[in-house]
């Protein structure tokens, strides 16, 4: 095994470099304790004892302000540094909810732009050696994920994804037992994140009110909101309209999980790859293999080894398909 600890970023390799596993998202969690894909190295790493290859591992904040998010694209310099004062006074959180939509880092200065940009160049270029790569980041246990325990996106040939699907619903088989076992945990930690949630909103937002509320937990609870509408009784989301409370909101929730069923691995049912843009510059176009993982915390904390083994079952399937 090769280790090269690099800027930004270190590598572990075995054999092969036609197989690349990434954690892009994995550096640490400045300034919020969600701002990091918890548990994608501990996935991304199993994973990598399962079918060798490449692992690497990103090892710095994607806080525009204080790091790189390597997932998005390259703004241009003059971007950069106008939102570098945006993000500095934290003042304007539309634009800066935008901002971080597509673009990957902001800068203080010339000189600061290019080093960030020469740490998220040699990221993907490292990447791009493989034939088959691995993006694996980490899904929230909340509402807007059911019914998926692990969503897969797949990058590339649309004509594969009813191929993919066919495996993925194989997978949901053979892994059925799992899925029931920890069906009452799984729902456990949605519940308590939700918790978590609506405490963090009401502590740091003035009260449970969706005006109040910054952008990003605003379109967080509206997702939540639309999965409620979904799964939930009727009465019980109609007197969450009436009287947006936290009572009505959990009340609402608990109802929704009773009725949800056993977890899924899914294809594509909450996430589309569309922020992605960092992939889709370098990626592509080419022949290679591109899949995203975006894996509940839930299952990459308590059961990784079984996700790399759900993942292994899936890739070498996939890899079949070209």
């Amino acid at each position: 095994m090769n280790l090269d600890f690099k800027k930004g970023y270190s590598v572990y390799t075995k054999k092969s470099e036609n197989l690349v596993i990434v954690t892009p998202h994995s550096g640490p969690s400045i300034l919020s304790p969600v701002a990091r894909d918890e548990y994608s190295d501990t996935l991304g790493s199993y994973l990598w004892k399962e079918i060798d290859g490449k692992l690497i591992i990103a090892n710095i904040s994607r806080d525009r302000l204080l790091g790189i998010d390597f997932n998005r694209d390259i703004p241009k310099l003059k971007s950069a540094l106008d939102n570098y004062k945006v993000f500095e006074s934290g003042v304007d959180q539309e634009k800066i909810h935008e901002f971080t939509k597509k673009y990957a880092f902001v800068a203080s200065s010339e000189g600061d732009y290019d080093m960030r940009l020469r740490i998220y160049q040699n990221f993907w270029s490292e990447v791009e050696t493989g034939k088959v790569i691995i993006l694996v980041h980490r899904a929230f246990n909340r509402l807007k994920t059911l019914p998926s325990i692990m969503d897969i996106i797949l990058f590339g040939d649309e004509k594969l994804k009813n191929k993919v699907n066919e495996i993925i619903t194989k997978l949901n088989s053979k892994y059925y037992y799992f899925l029931q076992s920890v069906e009452k945990d799984y729902k456990q930690a949605i519940l308590s994140e939700t918790r978590r949630f609506i405490l963090d909103i009401l502590m740091n937002n003035g009260g449970f009110s969706l005006d109040k509320m910054g952008v990003t937990k605003r379109k967080t609870i509206e997702k939540d909101i639309e999965k409620l509408k979904k799964y939930a009784s009727p009465v019980l989301v109609e007197d969450l309209r009436r009287n947006f409370n936290p009572h009505n909101f959990i009340t609402a929730t608990e109802n929704a999980l009773l009725r949800v069923g056993i977890p899924q691995i899914t294809l594509e049912a909450v996430h589309d790859g569309s922020l992605a843009h960092g992939p889709k510059r370098k990626l592509f176009p080419s022949n290679k293999i591109v899949i995203e993982v975006e894996s509940t915390q839930f299952l990459s904390f308590w059961h990784p080894q079984i996700g790399a083994k759900i993942l292994r079952d899936l890739i070498s399937d996939v890899k079949d398909l070209y």
